[in-house]
């Protein structure tokens, strides 16, 4: 077969490995209603409409109709594989099927080492079953045991020694294994999963769907296929599919469709990857090559079009080197399939220097950014995954996105409770001031109001009557004037917020089946507001009239109290001297404090007010701030409780450890931030190790002053406590609303056994590092995965023990994307794309021949070449893995 883009990667083909000619129906007893040609091209047709690429010929020790079986679905590339069913001494059913191209003699020539008499193929061979089963594999055939639960099946025949023959690597069930489970047939589902010690297999069966077919339309049914997973359909990869059957075999019923976003293809038109046009799988992808073929700039690429940044620095400067030496004036563009946008086909392309374009699958320009289709994607260049080990705040990110921490904090409502918090306590420090400056003024009129008693004892206040009416006067209408101010500038406030008809537009509405009911809300609405709008310009205009009129009675004010002070101004010579002062010295002076007195005199009313206003905001912080101890008390339990599901995912490989509010490095950054004399960071470490410690107990005890601080024994120095016990009451709150951040560890399971030993992160060695954190970026996520030679910083043993066992699970759920020289990765992980990368001088090349799936000859011989450790290793990784 010529290769083409459809075998470049592997996937499931149905596989119909059952199926009897027209005699068959005969057989069965029944009427035959067409020939041999028609029944044949029936079966040709439910094929087709079904999907069914594979064919497995099974009649009862007789081949006669293979040939014309053959020549039928050749010619429309559906696959057979020629064979039969035959019955072993012991009475038991196995179906013998061979390459493609195994001629009809040589089939005859197997029958008749079988001793089976072709004009009774349904009589049992006098051969045994192990006979069967080695003749078969020596001569390149494939083996598996028929319908072993039912009557002449090898498990109802309790013939457990055949069962575990190596060479018989698959058995037919009629339905699922839960089925059988829920049908009471106990015994056999635990055989079936190898749970048996009497039937125990050095390695699992695989185990398959095979109906008899005994009329076309049985083609049709769930358990008449199975799905095996090739690159091309071919006798070869199938056999070498039941080598791995765990990820390379399965039931009808065992797949379900799975929502998750993928990378369908990217493509390159300039630069260093010009030509090179990628259709990846949507399950593991591995890309090798030596070294300057590519690798590395294939996964910048990608990163670069989705406009993602690195972590550090360091690795953003050296990926945008990368991109522009390798991408220049060429583009990249990807196809891909976004699960928040419910499967919707998108393609990203970008240019260097330019920004990214996305458009939709009709081609048109979309708004979304790469971000809002791929939210959760996730892409690691070399190294990365090692910085991320050495920063406490990135590897926090990685545990958080299992947690749900956006949700836990929406649902929490703490961000509201501080915002709040922040509210009151600007107004608490607006009105602790505003107190602080009336009792100032309270006190000042005080003191004048005692130095009026002394004027009183001269009885210049009986001489003086009206000057303090006159003075009463003049507050009084200037407290009219700013009354109308404010009633001038509230009016305006509230004509300038009247809500608008605009959003009900003709076009929102056209479709509505109610359009005539929002019509008329509209049209409401538009009265009530020209209602309003009428009333403001009457009050508009009456404000202005009355502005007027009152200008008009503050003229005549004025002049009246001009007249006023005149005749005060005389009444001042009247006054006999006093000390040395002269009357109309006296009487000035008096003067003054009575418009002091005046003019302070509400300010006795306003501090009543504003410290009731105190008070009341006072109370409602108090409240808020209970509020906020119970929100947090809910938040960390919905954290303890994710983080136990996310351990339980975890299987013990690694373990996540969360402690609320015990990361005080955020506080300590806060009262530093105070630039206290004598208090840096040292002096406040204490801060970490304390046990029973909370921003709000600590703002507590500061209020209390420096004995309470050292009598809390919780470490701090004299100078320390004496520096905090003076900070601002605005600058307690703050530290009161501060929210510490969680501090969550996380543990590596470093024990060869099964009892656990964890150790801390930062106890491991660097390898073990980043397979801990590479365990948890392989966990639940609907976006792709992308990590550039993950093994330069893995553990190699724990690559092949722990971190490929988990991408074969994650794989059927997520897509995966790496760059590697590691063999166990694609090998054992059973990568269903392997591009082999190879360089000129002048460009990356990756020809069709060079991708595929390690079911592929020339991708095995390229893979051995390339692959660490060379074609020996990858032998024996072969050997390990099952290939022959």
């Amino acid at each position: 077969m010529n290769m083409t883009a459809e075998h470049t990667k592997a996937k499931f083909w149905k596989c119909a490995l059952q199926v009897n000619p027209a005699s068959y129906i005969t057989y069965r007893g029944q009427n035959q209603d067409f020939s041999e040609d028609d029944y044949n091209q029936k079966l040709l047709e439910v094929c087709l409409e079904e999907s069914i690429k594979v064919v497995g010929i099974a009649d009862h020790g007789n081949v006669d109709s293979v040939a014309k079986i053959k020549e039928t679905f050749n010619a429309q590339g559906i696959v057979v594989f020629p064979g039969f069913e035959i019955a072993s001494s012991e009475k038991i059913h196995l179906v013998c099927l061979y390459p493609e191209s195994t001629s009809i003699q040589m089939l005859n020539n197997y029958l008749y080492e079988f001793d089976i008499d072709t004009s009774n193929g349904t009589a049992p061979s006098t051969k045994s079953a192990d006979f069967i089963l080695s003749t078969v594999i020596d001569k390149g055939g494939f083996v598996y045991a028929a319908h072993c639960t039912d009557d002449s099946g090898v498990l109802k025949q309790k013939l457990n020694n055949i069962w575990k023959n190596k060479n018989l690597v698959a058995a037919q069930i009629p339905t699922s294994l839960d089925a059988l489970k829920e049908q009471g047939d106990q015994a056999n589902h635990q055989i079936l999963l190898n749970k048996n010690p009497d039937y125990k297999r050095d390695k699992k069966i695989a185990i398959i769907n095979a109906k008899d077919i005994e009329d076309p339309e049985t083609l049709r049914k769930e358990n008449a296929t199975c799905l095996v997973k090739m690159s091309t359909p071919s006798f070869s990869s199938f056999k070498l599919a039941f080598s791995d059957s765990e990820s390379r075999v399965r039931l009808n019923s065992d797949v379900k469709e799975k929502y998750y976003s993928r990378i369908e293809s990217v493509r390159f038109v300039g630069g260093f990857l010009d030509g090179i046009d990628i259709k990846y799988s949507e399950h593991l992808n591995a890309l090798i090559g030596g070294r300057g073929t590519g690798k590395s700039t294939l996964i910048e690429s990608i990163r670069y079009v989705l406009d993602i940044e690195p972590i550090s620095k360091e690795t953003k400067a050296q990926h945008l080197k990368v991109i522009k030496q390798n991408i220049g004036s060429g583009f990249a563009e990807l196809s891909i399939k976004s699960a928040v946008k419910h499967g919707k086909l998108y393609t990203i392309s970008r240019r260097y220097g330019e920004s990214p374009i996305v458009k939709d699958d009709s081609g048109s320009v979309s708004t979304f950014s790469p971000q809002d289709l791929l939210p959760d994607i996730e892409i690691f260049g070399q190294n990365e995954i090692h910085e991320i080990a050495k920063d406490s705040s990135e590897q926090l990110k990685v545990v958080e996105r299992f947690l749900n921490t956006d949700k836990i904090e929406q649902e929490s409502g703490i961000s509201t409770v501080k915002e709040s918090l922040v509210i009151t306590r600007k107004n608490i420090s607006d009105l602790t001031s505003s107190v602080s400056s009336l009792e100032s003024d309270v006190e000042d009129l005080k003191a004048h109001e005692e130095d009026e008693n002394r004027y009183k004892e001269l009885g210049i206040d009986q001489q003086l009557k009206l000057l303090p009416i006159v003075e009463s006067e003049r507050s009084t209408f200037s407290t009219v004037s700013e009354k109308i101010e404010t009633l001038k500038s509230a009016l305006k406030e509230f004509s300038e917020s009247i809500p608008c008809s605009d959003f009900i537009t003709d076009e929102l509405i056209q479709d509505y089946p109610d359009k005539d009911i929002f019509e008329k809300t509209k049209a409401a609405l538009v009265e009530f507001r020209e209602n309003i709008e009428e009333s403001i310009t009457k009050m508009e205009l009456d404000s202005e009239s009355s502005q007027k009129k009152i200008e008009l009675l503050n003229k005549q004010l004025q002049e009246s109290i001009e007249k006023q002070e005149e005749a005060i101004t005389k009444e001042f010579r009247k006054l006999a001297p006093v000390e040395g002062l002269t009357g109309k010295q006296i009487g000035e002076e008096y003067r003054d404090l009575i418009k002091s007195i005046e003019r302070l005199k509400p300010k006795r009313a306003e501090l009543e007010k504003e410290r009731a206003k105190l008070d009341k905001e006072i109370a409602k912080r108090q409240k808020l701030l209970a509020e906020l101890s119970k929100k947090k008390t809910d938040r960390a339990t919905a954290f303890e409780k994710g983080v136990k599901k996310l351990n339980r995912k975890l299987k013990g490989n690694i373990r996540v450890n969360y402690a609320a509010e015990k990361n005080r490095l955020g506080l300590i950054k806060l009262i530093i931030d105070y630039r206290l004399p004598d208090v840096a960071e040292g002096r406040l470490s204490w801060m970490k190790a304390v046990d029973e410690f909370s921003a709000p107990l600590l703002a507590e005890t500061i209020k209390k002053g420096r004995d309470a601080l050292i009598n809390k024994n919780w470490g701090m120095t004299a100078t320390t406590a004496e520096r905090l016990s003076k900070i601002s009451n605005e600058q307690i709150m703050e530290i009161e609303e501060f929210k510490i951040d969680d501090l969550v560890s996380i543990e590596l399971n470093v024990s060869t056994t099964e009892e656990p030993q964890y150790k801390k992160l930062d106890s491991l060695s660097t390898g073990q590092q980043c397979t801990a954190l590479l365990h948890m970026l392989l966990l639940d996520n609907q976006d792709p995965l992308l990590l550039d030679q993950p093994e330069d910083n893995l553990d190699n043993a724990f690559i092949a023990e722990r971190i490929v066992t988990q991408v074969r699970d994650a794989k059927l759920t997520r897509q995966f994307i790496f760059a590697t020289h590691n063999a166990n990765i694609p090998v054992f992980g059973d990568a269903e794309w392997i591009g082999v990368l190879e360089s000129n001088n002048e460009n990356a090349t990756l020809p069709i021949q060079n991708q595929g799936s390690i079911d592929q000859e020339n991708i095995q011989n390229l893979a051995a070449k390339i692959l660490e450790g060379g074609e020996d290793a990858f032998i024996r990784r072969k050997e390990k893995y099952g290939f022959e």
